[in-house]
């Protein structure tokens, strides 16, 4: 193990002509190998550390690296070095223009031939040839990991800095301090005699919590490995990172949440955030079988998600790999209700509410048996109540509470034989236990608005199934019954005998127009057609509507309909039409129907309405 302190100049040199510096001039590289985690320092970290440099050369601690063939593999540091090397770039296209001074940082970036010094294998040749400029050029096929947007985020944040320094003077003074900057370089030069560079990685940063989840796990795995095993490792661990970005676009934060839910899910809701439980971590005492178990099981969970996402987003996709008879229901709209909801709740901002479904997924996409007794009306039933359930949790805020997370899914499917009624009934459990929680708010937007009143209008419940969807896509949209969407909240009263505009109350229409009372969700068609037209004319409107096509209105828009008929106030209005009224008189009852129907009491009642026939929607199944 070789260690030594010395300036950031000599050390993108891998200067071997001081003495207090012991690189190996055979090697001429530093490489960030791809096992290793993205790039991924915030603006604040990255402005953090520039200013410090700004203020006096910084010692910006350990190095840790890894003597390979023609290289040194960086084991510990690539977010600062990377930072101080994207710097650089950005201190050279400031000197544009300036020959001499672009050609001192390029000896520093290129000191041996035309190959930049710091090389990553997770996102390629990164930077392009140096002519006046230098650009962040990373091709699509070479970023693993994702991270062009960290890299050209954090090139854009460096070159905003350098230009803040607005004088040439202040530019060279900072480029000399960020030279001298020092690090305390490690050095693993003897793999016969000295433990895995990994490990001392983890002894140096665990105590200390300067690791991530994900880096202390890897260095875990590193622990349980035996020496000759490592590549393997190395190999192993490339696939779950992959698997770990994939997950962000279901909005996991990153490969360190990957593994927390992962293991979750699988094994004991009560695992702390960073996997250490009465100080032992919880990999350690696992031998190596066992960590490579975890982790292929990691992967093959991650796979089978990610595979099942990008089926669900092609259009000829049926759900045959999973349902030996979905092929029996190709022609109907089976599948477009399913994707809708697969995706939603993939998609959806809380993680815990997912887990069930991955879970589920993960099991019938790698059991053969499963798959071979499992049928397309038995999938619906289970996609539909773990959708319910998921849904009426993001209702509720989507707590973020462990306690929340379901293990009776993941139970029923690692039972011995499997049953797939165990599993229906477990999913059905968890929708029944959430709807009986259920509170109809005060307030809500039009996704989740589209979920309640879908399920009132198309929930089947001998099947358990909802048979439609109300979503802009399809053409629906909020209506605002009874407060209408425009700025002055006029309302047109239509008669036969004359037509006429008015305004209501602003002290009422600015308090009430976005709740759930106000909005009806109705065809975009039906929208336009009926505009700001006063209540009795909408109403009229609607049913006559809703009479040709279906013979029944929507659920959701019968009950507040029912309601308003039945007050006396809306009675009154109807009785004003035709009759030649003041203009006064109409404006001063239709502001106390208004006035009325928002009232604490009538609020609480609409609410009551609504949500006893949300939750009379499962009553039978």
């Amino acid at each position: 193990m070789k260690a030594f302190v010395g300036s950031l100049s000599n050390f993108f040199k891998l200067n071997t002509e001081q003495t207090d510096f012991n690189f190996d001039e055979t090697k001429r590289r530093l490489l960030i190998p791809i096992y290793q985690r993205e790039y991924k320092w915030t603006d604040d970290k990255i402005i953090s550390l520039i200013s410090d440099i700004k203020r006096r050369d910084k010692f910006l601690g350990n190095v840790i690296l890894d003597e390979s063939e023609g290289c040194y593999e960086i084991v510990d540091g690539q977010q600062r070095i990377t930072t101080c090397f994207i710097t650089l770039m950005c201190l050279f296209n400031s000197y544009s223009g300036h020959v001499r001074e672009q050609q001192s940082i390029l000896n520093l970036m290129k000191p041996y031939n035309d190959t930049y010094i710091l090389q990553n294998d997770s996102v390629g040749d990164y930077l392009s040839d140096p002519a006046e400029q230098i650009h962040i050029n990373i091709l699509p096929n070479n970023d693993v990991y994702y991270q062009n947007e960290s890299f050209i985020r954090a090139s854009s944040t460096i070159a905003d800095f350098i230009l803040s320094l607005q004088t040439q003077e202040c530019v060279h003074e900072f480029k000399q301090k960020l030279l001298d900057c020092q690090f305390l370089v490690l050095i693993n030069d003897n793999h016969n005699h000295t433990r895995p560079v990994e490990q001392l990685f983890l002894d140096i940063n665990e105590k200390a919590q300067l690791l991530e989840v994900e880096d202390i796990f890897k260095g875990h795995c590193f622990e349980n490995y035996n020496d000759e095993d490592h590549n393997n490792l190395r190999n192993i661990w490339v696939e779950l990172k992959k698997c770990g970005m994939n997950f962000m676009k279901f909005g996991f934060e990153d490969t360190s949440q990957y593994i927390y839910l992962y293991l979750l899910e699988q094994d004991d809701s009560s695992i702390p955030e960073n996997l250490t439980i009465s100080g032992r971590h919880y990999l350690e005492g696992k031998t190596m079988d066992d960590t490579e178990k975890l982790l292929n099981d990691m992967i093959s969970y991650g796979n089978a998600v990610v595979n099942f996402y990008k089926h669900i987003n092609q259009d000829d996709y049926r759900f045959s790999d999973l349902c030996t008879n979905s092929h029996e229901y190709r022609n109907t709209d089976d599948h477009k209700m399913l994707k809708h909801m697969c995706s939603e709740m993939l998609l959806a901002k809380a993680q815990y509410p997912k887990l069930p479904l991955m879970y589920f997924i993960y099991s019938i996409s790698t059991n053969n048996l499963l798959r071979s007794e499992f049928t397309h009306p038995q999938f619906k039933k289970i996609i539909t109540n773990l959708y319910i359930y998921a849904s009426l949790i993001a209702l509720n805020g989507g707590r973020k509470s462990k306690q929340i997370i379901d293990h009776s899914v993941r139970d029923a499917l690692i039972d011995i034989p499997i049953s797939i009624s165990s599993v229906i009934d477990a999913v059905k459990t968890l929708r029944n236990d959430k709807v009986s929680e259920f509170v109809m708010a005060n307030s809500y937007k039009f996704e989740p608005l589209s979920f309640i009143y879908s399920v009132m209008d198309y929930y089947v419940p001998n099947d358990n199934w909802i048979k439609g969807k109300y979503s802009r896509a399809l053409g629906y949209n909020l209506e605002h019954f009874i407060i209408p969407d425009n700025r002055r909240s006029r309302i047109t009263w239509k008669d036969e005998n004359e037509t006429f505009p008015f305004s209501l109350s602003q002290t009422i229409s600015s308090k009430n127009k976005k709740k759930a009372l106000n909005f009806l969700i109705i065809d975009d068609q039906l929208n336009e057609q009926i505009e700001h037209d006063d209540i009795v004319s909408k109403i009229s409107a609607i049913k006559t509507w809703y009479m040709i096509p279906t013979h029944n209105l929507p659920k959701h828009i019968n009950a507040i309909i029912v309601y308003i008929e039945n007050m006396p106030e809306y009675m009154t209005l109807m009785n004003l039409k035709g009759t030649n009224a003041l203009h006064t008189d109409i404006e001063n009852a239709y502001n106390s129907f208004v006035e009325t129907y928002f009232s604490d009491v009538s609020q609480q009642n609409v609410l009551l309405i609504l949500q006893d026939l949300f939750k009379a929607s499962f009553a039978n199944g």
